[in-house]
């Protein structure tokens, strides 16, 4: 048992069946590349082009006017648009950050006019800041009117969000907050960067003497009746253990995925009970929240002891909740932004530039596109080097290796 935690080491590898309170952060990777100036390449060439050629931020103006959009250039197919994009962000993280990337055709009318890169800024960036910041950095940057263009708080609607299916739209302030996670997991150590609180510190040293490989990947939201049970029909043929945070009154409808969710040997999170920005309620209501949704899932035979506030959106009150249940916080360091593109090529992109080792992977259990790119996205992180473990082993493994002197309070 490692005090302070409340984890003991039998935990490690098999599924969680007691209250655990792990404490860690990732160094989550991210790239960026300049790409050549809007002019037709191949997916080699994108690759290796060394300047970026435009870009665009999407912002819809109050008064109506054509959004703003960064493009970076115009490419044969949609693969080597894509391919172009990945080289910006191998070689240029820092500066596409705060972009939502898409792909379409030049001209919708012409099926053959080839593909355009564009990136739409998160909400309130001015696309002037963001060209000139890209500019500064090396790339060549255009700022581009796009008319009815769709911002990059609004992800497309499908037949997966009928029925009360636990599918959730995220707002324009929840987009940039999720995508703030994922930068802020750069900057702080790995324990930090998934248990919001954890002070405690591993040296890169100490994870490459242990030839450290673990990847979690992580459900959120739902369970939803159709798209869930195809995830775990993945699962079960990958061989891969995951863990899944429902949400609590969604869940109690789909008493029966709780259960194979839990007889399969996954791990469940409790991810509140109606999906609020917790902020704004109090101790005692955010206590409630992770209450109810514990005994919820409870009559389904889980025991969740990871709670993952919905959006990432946490405050001191939060944690206190959290520990007043006997659990522990928890985040991610890769999003695969399924929640925003619902599209298995976008996907696999975004982890294609991201995912390695150490990857805590945001995903959701909702979206069928989620299902269709998870085969080749459990075969991308194998080909790095993941060795797949439930988030409560993940930590539990990284707490094992953390500074001593902290890890032991």
């Amino acid at each position: 048992m490692i005090s302070g935690l409340g984890l003991s080491t039998s935990h490690m590898f098999g599924p969680a069946t007691a209250r655990q309170r792990p404490r860690f952060r990732f160094l989550a990777t991210a790239f960026l590349a300049s790409i050549a100036s809007g002019a037709v390449v191949s997916p080699a060439q994108a690759a290796d082009q060394p300047h970026l050629t435009t870009v665009t931020t999407v912002r819809k103006n109050a008064d109506g006017h054509p959004a703003k959009m960064l493009q970076f250039g115009v490419y044969r197919t949609e693969a080597d648009a894509w391919v172009a994009w990945k080289a910006v962000v191998r070689r240029q993280p820092d500066m596409v950050a705060d972009l939502v990337p898409r792909v379409s055709l030049q001209k919708p009318e012409i099926p053959d006019s080839g593909f355009v890169l564009r990136a739409a800024p998160l909400p309130d960036l001015d696309p002037n800041f963001v060209c000139r910041r890209i500019v500064g950095g090396g790339g060549s940057c255009l700022v581009v009117d796009i008319a009815e263009q769709p911002t990059a708080a609004t992800p497309a609607t499908t037949p997966e969000d009928n029925d009360h299916n636990g599918v959730v739209t995220y707002s324009p302030d929840q987009s940039r907050e999720m995508q703030e996670i994922e930068r802020q997991a750069a900057r702080l150590s790995r324990i930090a960067a998934i248990v919001p609180g954890n002070e405690a510190r591993v040296d890169i040293g100490a994870l490459k003497a242990s030839r450290w490989n673990l990847c979690s990947l992580t459900f959120d939201d739902g369970p939803h009746p159709t798209v869930t049970p195809r995830i775990l029909d993945i699962l079960r043929v990958e061989g891969v253990r995951a863990t899944f945070f429902p949400i609590g009154n969604v869940a109690i409808r789909h008493p029966r995925i709780i259960q194979r969710i839990v007889q399969e040997g996954h791990e469940v999170g409790n991810h509140s009970l109606t999906h609020p920005n917790m902020r704004t309620l109090t101790t005692e209501a955010q206590r409630a929240q992770i209450a109810e949704t514990n005994r919820i899932l409870a009559e389904s035979g889980a025991d969740p002891v990871l709670f993952r506030p919905p959006a990432g959106r946490w405050n001191s009150d939060t944690l206190a909740a959290v520990d007043q249940e006997k659990m522990s916080p928890a985040l991610w360091n890769v999003d695969t932004r399924d929640w925003f593109t619902r599209d298995a090529g976008k996907i696999m992109a975004q982890l294609e530039a991201t995912g390695t080792i150490g990857s805590v992977v945001l995903m959701h259990t909702t979206y069928n596109a989620t299902a269709e790119a998870l085969p080749r996205a459990i075969g991308l992180l194998r080909t790095r080097g993941c060795r797949f473990v439930t988030l409560s082993e993940w930590i539990t493994s990284l707490n094992s290796l953390a500074t001593p002197r902290i890890a032991q309070r």
